[in-house]
């Protein structure tokens, strides 16, 4: 395997300046490494089985592992950093690779209470990598990639990482074992927002304001999207103590506010969540 980061560029302003001329959020004074001179997160690539299968679909994984007090973010992230995406995929001829799959990020609040969804110590996101029919029981296929991320502590570094993989072809009514990896895409397949609605449960979008009731639920969390309008006061509205959420949008034309999102749930006796996708316009 071919693993190794290319240079990373640095930020050069104070946390404040930057993270207000950025969008971005900082850590509290003193939590962050003395060194920002280097990247702070790895990435390489993995895949859920130990060969592929030709006219098949594979799980590969894109792990990143960060330093302590680091971070990188997901997609939807309100304040505006740059969430991981491949630059550059050299794949062998016939094979294509899908969209990037997205686990529940996790709540992140800087001081001014600065809201953003982000991911921190390791999370591994998905691609589907598309085998063609044709692919040849014992070659090798070799799967490069170049991505591109915004890391932050104190300060942000505009990272870059490339890796690449070689897998064997096995063949076309073959099994093949899974990989020795294989547990990371599980852990994130877990993390991966479901389709709602939850049994039981309400979401409703009236007059700029979003409610979700959710029985059984102790905590809930909102992690905004993309195509969400923008949330007012969002360090405090996104997330319950409670079976109940209420979410109020910014905008003065309530007719045209999209609440679109994933939904955090932590029900009464299980220690761990379950992610659901909120998708809400005012027309609904």
């Amino acid at each position: 395997m071919n693993h190794s980061l290319v240079g990373a560029l640095v930020v050069t302003l104070t946390a404040g300046a930057a993270f207000g001329l950025l969008g971005l959020t900082a850590e509290p004074q003193g939590s962050a490494p003395d060194t920002k001179d280097r990247p702070h997160v790895k990435f390489r690539i993995i895949s859920e089985h130990a060969e592929l299968t030709p006219g098949s679909t594979e799980t590969l994984g894109l792990v990143f592992t960060m330093d302590p007090h680091w971070h990188i973010y997901y997609k939807g992230a309100p304040g505006g950093g740059n969430p991981p995406s491949i630059e550059e995929a050299n794949l062998p001829k016939g094979y294509s690779l899908g969209e990037i799959q997205w686990p529940a990020p996790k709540r992140y609040i800087a001081p001014g209470d600065i809201y953003d969804s982000v991911y921190e110590g390791e999370v591994t996101l998905l691609v589907p990598l598309s085998i063609p029919a044709n692919a040849k029981p014992g070659d090798k296929a070799k799967i490069g990639l170049k991505l591109g991320w915004l890391e932050c502590s104190d300060v942000c570094v505009f990272g870059k990482g490339e890796d690449s993989k070689t897998i064997s072809l096995s063949a076309a009514d073959a099994k093949p074992a899974r990989s020795t990896d294989a547990s990371l895409i599980d852990k994130s397949r877990a993390a991966m927002p479901k389709p709602w609605p939850i049994e039981g449960a309400k979401a409703e979008l009236r007059d700029g304001v979003l409610t979700i009731q959710v029985p059984g639920a102790e905590r809930l969390e909102f992690y905004p999207g993309q195509d969400s309008s923008d949330v007012k006061a969002p360090a405090e509205s996104t997330a319950s103590k409670s079976e109940t959420l209420t979410i109020r949008f910014e905008g003065a034309n309530k007719d045209q506010v999209t609440a679109d999102g994933v939904l955090g749930v932590w029900r009464q006796g299980s220690a761990e969540p379950l992610y659901y996708v909120v998708k809400k316009r005012s027309s609904n």
